[in-house]
């Protein structure tokens, strides 16, 4: 009997609090300005001062690389699971093919402080950095050659759209598109001054820029027209990544907003963390890992919505309950229970998500596997306006919804 209750009082300190974003140990105070996933297991990230980072425990432990180098490296790229590509300071481009274990100087034919790098297979890549550079490689960097961008403001990001179509993003600014592979780069309207610092598309001709400010920019037809969104903050935005056509992150000074709907809401993530975040990727729709100042890592294994279990007694059925304040301004609590299924404490694919009036999804609050109990999760309307929204809970065969009203 002593047994079980130890190991009941364990599980309910440790399974308490689903965190939204929590701090790893990496062993560094260096600056991370870079981060590259290649499974939920598998991390690097490079920072100042030539600093190598790799995890193959989904960064429970962070071991260095050696590469030859203390320039400062400023992000990194996996083509593959063992292939990948750091560039940095002076021009430095490193690559390795066995995982990391070896990192190989490439000769990149510049001086210039290379910022970002995007392959989009194994031979074909583009290097972006301060006053204009571009290069690019066609044989998986065995020669880099210089392209002509036409300006000279920082290109602090760049990414291939497809085989042919391609973007860079820059301070005051800068948009560019090319339609040859990186070749020939011509200037699109972004409709902003601010630094834009980074690009992702997620697929189909759509993909997002972010910036300075808070600014964050949405193209539908691979770039050739921008328009800006809402973000709901004016922080500096280091960094986007789109996981889906739907779900999508952007980073940057002391904060971490999260998209449902394809940019239309960003809510506002639960961090502890102050300083800037620099990088920001994701293995899957719930595992990501953030870098930034002071070599602070902070990962999710849950999509960055912060959960808590109330209660590890097992219900007899499913149940949501009603929000509570309601109606709210802007934070309300929801509550909700899953029985054991088929015995089991793991229950099925559990789905929290709100909804407008009009059935347009605003935000997904959990989507993942969970255990048996009672939990609570707080739902943050800042940035939504007043109105009647609806609450869905999906596991398994289960469904309900439920109605809550927010008045500013």
């Amino acid at each position: 009997m002593k047994t079980i209750v130890l190991f009941l009082i364990i599980f309910i300190c440790s399974a308490n609090v689903y965190s939204q974003w929590v701090q790893q140990t990496s062993g560094t105070g260096e600056t991370l300005l870079g981060i590259a996933v290649t499974s939920s297991q598998t991390i690097y990230s490079v920072g100042t001062n030539g600093l190598i980072l790799k995890s193959s425990n989904g960064g429970m432990q962070w071991n260095i690389q050696p590469g030859g180098t203390t320039n400062f490296l400023r992000d990194v790229y996996f083509s593959d699971s063992v292939t990948g590509t750091i560039v940095g300071e002076s021009g430095i481009i490193l690559k390795t093919t066995n995982g990391g274990l070896n990192w190989i100087n490439q000769i990149s034919n510049t001086t210039e402080h290379l910022v970002h790098v995007h392959f989009i297979d194994n031979q074909n890549g583009l290097a972006s950095g301060q006053n204009g550079v571009i290069i690019k490689t066609t044989n998986g960097g065995t020669n880099w050659t210089s392209q002509t961008s036409g300006v000279i403001q920082e290109l602090a990001g760049i990414s291939f759209i497809d085989n042919i179509t391609a973007c860079a993003v820059g301070f005051n600014g800068v948009i560019l598109r090319s339609t040859n592979s990186g070749i020939n780069w011509s200037q699109i309207p972004s409709g902003t001054n601010s630094n834009l610092r980074s690009v992702a598309f997620a697929g189909t001709g759509t993909g997002y820029v972010c910036g300075y400010n808070g600014a964050i920019l949405k193209t539908v037809n691979s770039g050739m027209n921008w328009i800006s969104l809402t973000s709901n903050t004016s922080n500096d935005l280091f960094a986007v990544i789109f996981i889906n056509n739907s779900t999508g992150y952007s980073a940057g000074s002391g904060k971490i907003i999260k998209t449902t709907n394809g940019g239309n809401n960003w809510i506002s993530q639960q961090i502890l963390f102050t300083g800037d975040f620099y990088d920001i990727m994701f293995s899957n729709i719930n595992t990501g890992w953030a870098t930034g100042q002071f070599g602070t890592i902070n990962s999710t294994i849950n999509g960055g919505v912060g959960v808590k279990l109330i209660s590890s007694e097992i219900p007899e059925s499913f149940a949501l309950h009603q929000n509570f304040p309601n109606p709210f301004n802007p934070v309300t609590k929801i509550n909700y229970e899953l029985p054991a299924s088929r015995g089991e404490r793991v229950t099925n694919y559990v789905s929290l998500t709100v909804f407008d009036i009009l059935g347009k999804e605003i935000n997904t609050l959990v989507n993942a596997k969970q255990t048996a109990g009672s939990y609570e999760v707080n739902f943050d309307g800042k940035g939504l306006s007043s109105g009647i929204y609806f609450y869905k809970l999906t596991a398994g065969s289960f469904s309900e919804t439920k109605m809550m009203t927010l008045i500013k």
